[in-house]
């Protein structure tokens, strides 16, 4: 995890407190308490980067049933004139044994029911300026009896909680190296009747001093309304640092940060853009970034276009032939503005890879209905269409398809089914003599197929010998064969004895079915088995 030296994670054994984690109601007794808790130092130079100090506190519980303790302890720099907690935490985890990665350890005397812990606390450099004020801003802790705890600064407060460091002054700020839809966001959002609308994007930013601790997404819309979503780098007992993407090192570099903005219910149709984004270093300090240039976010209700009737026509095809034949997705629009300009389907479902659009330009049919041309892949396929982008001459648009959070389309474009296998009419080979050791002349075996659904693909070629045992002889692709002569050549393989053979063969189709013929518990070759009789070379001679 990043900054792991910063922060233990806790991995408690299994039935320890660590692994509990309850934090009493707020109001509710606990048998837990702590009873001290104190900075080896008042103050410390952390300048050179190097500094670090020690934090002591005891776990106490009057539950006779204690276990011993686990939990987690976070410390947090203040504001100078407001004392407001700024910046990501540091934080510990803490178990019956320390910690993980020893950074918490565990003083001389520790009973189930009270425990002195000592956390290392590596300094930052950084600061808001060249004082830094630390305060222990939480502990949470349970005692593996039940009884646990979430103590903030009103309890904290009886303590010394706070250490003073000496820092080099941080008063640089997060930059800003990309901002964009995050993935899988599409350009135009459905707003569901009631719910609004939810906007995301990624950023990714760099803080060489002090590192990022968070930041703000401002989006604008029609009429000059604003949203917000905003995020920060925080610490979870289980997971470490969390809350934006991936995040370096001393959260010195957060990439693929994901920023959502919800947008209220009832908003008119419009677009949505981009307009500021703030972000906050663990210093405290924020840069607003304005005049982005990221693309808009149409948001749609579909009450200024809409569109009905969809259909894919015909809702089969057989794409096992080519060239592959396409159909037509057709729909009904209504209240558009300048005729439909665009048709864009967008997901198919499960099945994605397995169907395309040929073209988002729509053609306008007699009867009013706009279609645009699509196909399948050559093999079975089911494409079940699950996001559908309309827009008009005007740039209304709508939306449609599950996958965009708006209403079903109904609409799926199959391929016809695989049901015709290939069937063998008869079979020949020629030569239908060769020599033991003649593995140079090419043998010649003739399948005549009759017509199937998906043609003949593969084949694999055996011989069979008088006990029945099969050998391959070679495998591979052929030529697609739906019916009529399948020529298919081979040589006699090394090592093969004297003795009358006959010929089985596998037969793949483009649905990946096969059927066999002249195989041991195959269906027999028509006309009876093909033979091929392999000579003794001397005989021969």
């Amino acid at each position: 995890m990043a900054a792991a030296g910063v922060a233990c994670i806790l991995s408690a054994a299994p039935g320890t407190a660590a692994a509990q984690h309850h934090v009493a109601a707020p109001g509710a007794a606990s048998a837990m308490s702590v009873s001290a808790l104190s900075f080896s130092a008042k103050s410390v130079d952390a300048t050179t980067g190097s500094a670090t100090i020690e934090l002591n506190w005891t776990m106490t519980s009057s539950n006779p049933n204690a276990s011993g303790f686990g939990g987690d302890i976070h410390i947090r720099r203040t504001n100078p004139k407001t004392g407001a907690y700024i910046g990501t935490e540091l934080a510990a985890g803490f178990d019956s044994q320390g910690s993980p990665f020893g950074d918490v350890t565990i003083e001389p005397g520790a009973t189930p029911a009270s425990t002195t812990y000592t956390w290392t606390v590596p300094v930052p450099q950084y600061g808001v300026g060249t004082k830094t004020t630390w305060a222990v801003s939480e502990i949470q802790g349970g005692d593996g009896a039940g009884d646990s705890i979430d103590w903030t600064a009103p309890q904290l407060s009886a303590f010394p909680r706070t250490f003073t460091a000496r820092t080099t002054a941080d008063q640089g700020y997060p930059s800003l190296d990309q901002i964009a839809l995050a993935q899988g966001m599409q350009a135009t959002v459905y707003e569901s009747s009631g719910q609004g609308a939810t906007l995301r994007y990624q950023l990714d930013s760099q803080e060489a001093k002090s590192g990022v601790y968070g930041g703000a997404v401002v989006v604008t819309g029609p009429g000059g309304r604003t949203a917000r979503g905003s995020f920060a780098i925080g610490w979870d007992w289980s997971e470490g640092y969390q809350g934006c993407g991936n995040i370096g090192w001393m959260q010195r570099q957060v990439l693929d940060c994901t920023v959502t903005v919800s947008l209220p219910a009832g908003l008119p149709e419009g677009d949505w853009k981009v307009t500021e984004a703030d972000l906050t270093s663990n210093a405290g300090v924020t840069h607003a970034y304005t005049g982005l240039s990221e693309a808009a976010v149409h948001v749609t209700s579909d009450s200024v276009l809409s569109a009905t009737g969809f259909a894919f026509t015909p809702s089969q095809i057989d794409s096992w032939h080519s060239p592959v034949p396409t159909a037509q997705f057709s729909l009904r629009p209504s209240g558009a503005v300048g005729g439909v300009s665009s048709v864009q389907l967008t997901n198919w479902g499960n099945n994605a890879n397995e169907c395309q659009q040929l073209s988002t330009v729509p053609t306008v049919q007699a009867d009013g209905t706009v279609t645009v041309p699509v196909r399948g892949l050559p093999r079975q396929f089911s494409c079940q269409l699950t996001g559908l982008i309309i827009t008009d001459g005007h740039g209304n648009q709508a939306v449609y398809g599950s996958s965009l959070g708006a209403p079903d389309i109904d609409a799926t474009l199959t391929n016809i089914p695989d049901d015709v296998l290939p069937t063998v009419d008869g079979v020949t080979v020629t030569p239908r003599t060769v020599a033991a050791n003649d593995t140079q002349t090419w043998i010649k075996l003739t399948i005549n197929l009759s017509a199937s659904t998906a043609g003949v693909n593969g084949l694999d070629l055996y011989l069979v010998d008088a006990s029945g045992h099969a050998d391959s002889i070679q495998s591979g692709g052929v030529p697609t064969t739906f019916s009529g002569p399948l020529d298919e050549y081979f040589t006699l393989p090394q090592g093969t004895v004297p003795g009358t053979y006959t010929i089985g063969f596998r037969l793949q189709d483009q649905g990946y079915k096969t059927v066999s013929y002249g195989l041991p518990g195959s269906q027999p070759i028509p006309g009876g088995p093909v033979t091929l009789t392999v000579t003794d070379p001397v005989t021969a001679r």
